[in-house]
C-alpha cells in the first residue's frame, strides 16, 4: 500500500469507485426528498406543518439519508485508503484547525466586501430564519449543527465536487459546486457561502476525508448556534 499522504496539491484529481452514477444520485434523491417533502405536505395538508413535526422530519429524515449515503459511498472513501492518498490522523486534525481558521478569515474579507458592495452591514437571513426555528424547535439544533453539516458535506463537496473534480480540476469543480452550495440556502450572503465552501473543499482535496470539511462545517454551525442564544 502507499504512503499515506496529506501534502498533494489541491489539483491532484478526485477518483471514484466503479458504479457511480447509481451510489451517487440516490443520496441527492433522498436529500431532496427530506428537505423538499414538508413544502409538497403543506398545499395538501397545511395542518399536518407544525414546527414540532418539521423539525422531527428533518431530524429522522436526514439520519436516515446520512446513514444509507454513508452505506452507498463506502467504496470511494476505501479506494481512497487504498490508494494511499488519506491523511494521517495528525494531518487530518491539523487540516480541521486550518480549515477553521482558514473559512473565518474568508468569511471576514467576503463580509467586508459584500459590505463595501451594499454600503451596509447586511445580516444573513438564512441565519435568522434558522435561529427563530431553533427557538421554537430545540430538536432543530441537531439538524444545524450536526445533521445538516453532513448532508451537505457529502452532497457538495463528495459528490458534486468530487465528480466534477475528476473530469474538470480544482478550480472549475469548486466554482460550480460552490456557487449551487450558495444559492441552495437562499440567503443573501452568497460570497460569504462561496469563502466557507472554499475552506471546506481545500480541507477535503488535501485530506481526502470527509469528516474534516464536516467537522470544519460543524463547527461553524455550532459557534453561530452559540452565539445567537447568548444573544
Amino acid at each position: 500500500m502507499a504512503t499515506l499522504n496529506s501534502n498533494q496539491s489541491i489539483n491532484t484529481r478526485f477518483s471514484m469507485a466503479p458504479n457511480i452514477r447509481i451510489r451517487h444520485i440516490i443520496p441527492i434523491l433522498l436529500y431532496a426528498f427530506v428537505q423538499f417533502f414538508p413544502l409538497l405536505i403543506s398545499g395538501v395538508r397545511p395542518e399536518w406543518i407544525t414546527p414540532l413535526s418539521t423539525g422531527l422530519w428533518f431530524a429522522i429524515g436526514f439520519s436516515l439519508t446520512i446513514v444509507i449515503s454513508f452505506f452507498l459511498l463506502w467504496p470511494d472513501l476505501k479506494l481512497y485508503k487504498q490508494q494511499g492518498i488519506q491523511s494521517n490522523l495528525n494531518d487530518t486534525v491539523k487540516w480541521i484547525g486550518l480549515g477553521i481558521l482558514m473559512q473565518y478569515g474568508l468569511v471576514i474579507v467576503a463580509n467586508l466586501i459584500e459590505t463595501a458592495i451594499s454600503g451596509d452591514l447586511v445580516g444573513s437571513q438564512n441565519t435568522e430564519q434558522i435561529a427563530d426555528i431553533v427557538r421554537l424547535v430545540p430538536v432543530m439544533t441537531l439538524s444545524v449543527v450536526l445533521l445538516g453539516p453532513i448532508m451537505e458535506e457529502i452532497l457538495f463537496r463528495h459528490i458534486l465536487f468530487g465528480n466534477l473534480s475528476a473530469r474538470f480540476g480544482f478550480w472549475i469543480a469548486f466554482a460550480v459546486s460552490s456557487l449551487l452550495f450558495a444559492l441552495i440556502h437562499g440567503d443573501n450572503k452568497i460570497l460569504v457561502y462561496v469563502a466557507m465552501s472554499f475552506a471546506f473543499t481545500v480541507a477535503y482535496a488535501k485530506t481526502r476525508r470527509l469528516i474534516v470539511p464536516i467537522a470544519i462545517h460543524a463547527f461553524n454551525n455550532a459557534l453561530v448556534m452559540v452565539v445567537l442564544f447568548l444573544m
